[in-house]
């Protein structure tokens, strides 16, 4: 690190200083994770958003991969050991919406108390706020039922409250016991006690977090000034709306909580080049040196989460078309964008064969505007991504890469990947 006190930062120092707080440009451990590893990402990232998407892998299972490292199976043992232990004071993390569904550090729960108020106030979901209104007999009864038998799934709780039929919504019917816990959860009253498979187990709050951690108070304007802190030293330098996106803050009442943490120094503005807003970093933040490492990444990570960011820091245009009809996708289904030498230079559509055991690239396309032009540089960065994409497979439990011929880096990358192979 330098010296210097930031005030101004080219497009390059900017990236660097987003990488680094990430996590993106230290060596990977060497060894066997543990949870110390995990923490030291928790620390990078501050939550891990959950995804249920599963073309290659859990969302949140990559994302750790590109901070830890690892096998597949090794980091999901120590993210449910870590989220799910027996006991309530064992745990490192919880489930709460944080960047929507989320892992939090247990310690940063109480942080989100002025959420859990202003949904049992009825500021949540529509769905769940209309629910709510209406039935909170079937909310209570769900809650002593969990009280009395938990944990279980909403699932269990239905069969056993013989409520009948569900409630019609956008998203098709959802059943009473889903509504009720998941208003119940919203509000702080209950929490995931494990899942079985990707189905929740939810208990009362009291059995999965530790009493002094339920029984911690934190006004609402002191919990937005230490998420928008946190979401500062996780993003490195940001934009007030990048720092109000990434724990979801109010949107009206979030600048002012900004502008207070300038006044007393604990957030430095700072104009960064070609952006049209002012950025914040840390106080005391100094320039980041070391370079990123070259990973794919999923597009749930924190670093390109916020489609703006992406944009604005990467030149780097996102946009997730899972729900796009096949006819009417760009780029693919699942879409990694490649970090390398503190660039995304590529997006891939990539997913895992399970029956083949291997790892299919569907379409690769060059970043315009990022791909190195000269030749060298070219071939360096498609023997980067070739030998990422082949130690992702090996991270799936594959056997092999198979490019396939759609986008303009799939002749290249195919190349790339069979001489890797050799």
């Amino acid at each position: 690190m330098t010296r210097a006190r930031l005030t101004r930062l080219s497009l390059g120092a900017a990236r660097r200083l987003a990488i680094g707080a990430q996590g993106l440009a230290s060596p990977l451990p060497p060894g066997r994770l543990d949870v110390r590893h995990l923490r030291r990402a928790m620390g990078h990232m501050g939550l891990l958003q959950i995804d249920a998407v599963n073309a290659l892998a859990r969302s949140h299972l990559l994302v750790l991969r590109a901070r830890m490292g690892g096998t597949h199976d090794a980091l999901l043992g120590l993210l449910e050991r870590s989220a799910y232990a027996r006991r309530a004071d064992e745990r490192e993390l919880t489930e709460y919406w944080g960047h929507e569904a989320s892992f939090v550090r247990v310690a940063d729960w109480p942080l989100f108390g002025w959420r859990m108020r202003r949904g049992a106030a009825g500021d949540m979901w529509s769905g769940y706020a209309r629910f709510g209104q209406a039935n909170q007999p079937k909310i209570s009864a769900a809650l002593d039922w969990l009280d009395a038998n938990g944990p279980a799934s909403a699932g269990e709780v239905d069969a056993a409250m013989d409520w009948g039929p569900g409630v019609r919504g956008p998203w098709g019917t959802r059943s009473n016991g889903k509504l009720a816990l998941a208003w119940l959860f919203w509000a702080g009253r209950v929490g995931v006690a494990d899942r079985a498979g990707f189905v929740r187990r939810y208990d009362v709050i009291e059995r999965v977090l530790p009493s002094e951690v339920v029984e911690a108070a934190v006004d609402e304007p002191d919990a937005h000034r230490a998420l928008l802190t946190d979401a500062a030293r996780c993003l490195g330098v940001a934009t007030a709306d990048d720092l109000i996106d990434y724990h979801r803050l109010p949107k009206r009442i979030a600048p002012a909580r900004i502008a207070e943490l300038v006044e007393s120094d604990q957030l430095t503005e700072v104009a960064v080049e070609d952006w049209d807003r002012p950025g914040y970093v840390p106080a005391g933040q100094r320039s980041a040196r070391r370079r990123s490492r070259s990973v794919l990444l999923s597009p749930f990570d924190p670093l390109v989460w916020y489609r703006p960011r992406a944009e604005r820091l990467f030149g780097f245009h996102y946009r997730i078309e899972i729900y796009t009809p096949k006819a009417k996708r760009q780029y693919g289904y699942f879409v990694l964008p490649f970090l390398h030498d503190d660039a995304l230079v590529a997006r891939l559509d990539v997913r895992f064969d399970r029956e083949r055991d291997m790892l299919e690239v569907p379409a690769s396309w060059a970043e315009p505007g990022s791909w190195p032009s000269s030749a060298s540089a070219s071939a360096d960065t498609l023997a980067a991504l070739a030998s990422e994409l082949q130690a992702l497979s090996a991270w799936c439990g594959g056997e092999g890469v198979s490019v396939q011929s759609r986008g303009d880096l799939a002749d290249r990358l195919r190349t790339a990947v069979s001489g890797a192979d050799c």
